[in-house]
């Protein structure tokens, strides 16, 4: 089995345990880059390359400084993540957030549940869009 990179931008700890606590439920043996802060996610995104692209992105909309939409946005804009999986973990369900969303290639759109077992079976979910291990 191979190890994946996961980028997750969130800016709640809790949020990110508890993401963590569901890749390990679903069995996905994985290193997590935890970026907290928008800026920062928007300076690595535009950098990142090689052997340090992620397999799966899982970002926030809400962040402080920027928001996810800038941040995916500027993962679009480097070739070397465009065919990285993105998946929005947020607390909006609304349908503005859904659709500007779109044209991006945003795989799920996944609204934090308030129950601890239901945030746990996230996992599964994003474990389904990692990329099948071919060795």
């Amino acid at each position: 089995m191979r190890r994946y990179k996961v980028l997750v931008v969130e800016d709640n700890p809790n949020d990110v345990a508890l993401l963590r606590l569901a890749l390990t439920e679903a069995h996905v043996d994985c290193d997590l880059t935890v970026i907290d802060d928008g800026g920062d996610a928007l300076s690595f995104v535009r950098q990142v390359a090689g052997d340090a692209v992620p397999d799966l992105a899982v970002l926030d909309l809400n962040l402080p400084k920027r928001d996810g939409l800038e941040v995916l946005q500027g993962m679009r804009s480097n070739p070397a993540l465009l065919d990285v999986p993105v998946a929005i973990l947020s607390s909006s369900s609304a349908p503005r957030d859904r659709s500007r969303l779109q044209t991006f290639g945003v795989r799920r759109y996944l609204v934090k549940p308030p129950d601890f077992d239901e945030f746990l079976k996230l996992g599964q979910e994003l474990k389904d869009l990692l990329p099948e291990d071919s060795g």
